[in-house]
């Protein structure tokens, strides 16, 4: 059996819950989580994908995760979220070797699109749709919860723990940076674990993720010059 959330009141005084999506959803998950890039005609069109297998630690689906929020007045599924490992730790350069990936992608997750049915936003339903994918992959052991947004929700984001960025730069280990950088959103990012945190470092253009995996500890005295990191 999925798992899935109590039942949780809205502001409005109306009940909802948030539980695992199942093959039964796919036709109201696919029309509310394309409301997430409503300019891309099917921008989660491999979340079919995802749906139609079955149920599989760590996360809902292997190594996605695949929420639904449901009115528990009329049974109407009202919100939705796609999660999973970012896609660009797999074609970036930086990321050699398939050791350091396979860490990687069990370490750092992002939320690939969220959304709430127009009908029923303000009720609380993003807030418990992200707490809910926050709580499941802090289950599974990840360190660092990502996510790419519109500016416009800088406060929102800014409201659950995550720090706002242009770009993310992660620290690996033998010193050195990968790093991601979005033009017109933003990439930011919340620990999920006490190792993890986000460091000013003299001469890095943004904030440093450090403590993600094994051997990537940043100390007090690092700085970067400009290629990589020196301590």
């Amino acid at each position: 059996m999925a798992p899935s959330s109590a039942p949780r009141p809205s502001s409005d005084g109306a009940a909802f819950t948030v539980r695992d999506a199942r093959p039964a959803d796919t036709d109201a998950f696919m029309p509310v989580i394309a409301l997430a890039d409503p300019l891309v005609p099917d921008p989660f069109g491999l979340a079919r994908d995802v749906l139609a297998s079955p149920p599989m630690p760590p996360l809902s689906h292997d190594r996605s995760l695949a929420l639904v929020a449901e009115d528990d007045a009329t049974g109407t599924l009202i919100g939705a979220l796609l999660g999973g490992p970012p896609k660009w730790l797999f074609t970036h350069p930086g990321i050699d070797r398939l050791p350091l990936l396979e860490r990687l992608v069990g370490r750092m997750g992002m939320i690939n699109g969220m959304a709430v049915h127009p009908g029923h936003r303000r009720r609380g339903v993003a807030a418990a749709l992200i707490d809910a994918a926050e709580q499941r992959f802090t289950r599974a052991r990840y360190g660092l919860m990502t996510v790419n947004h519109e500016p416009a929700l800088d406060d929102f984001y800014r409201h659950h723990g995550y720090t706002i960025g242009d770009a993310l730069l992660v620290h690996l280990p033998q010193q050195r940076l990968i790093g991601m950088t979005t033009d017109n959103t933003r990439m930011s990012a919340k620990p999920l674990h006490p190792a993890v945190r986000l460091a000013d470092v003299p001469g890095a253009p943004h904030q440093v993720i450090t403590g993600l995996v094994p051997g990537a500890s940043l100390p007090a005295d690092a700085v970067f010059d400009g290629t990589r990191l020196r301590y």
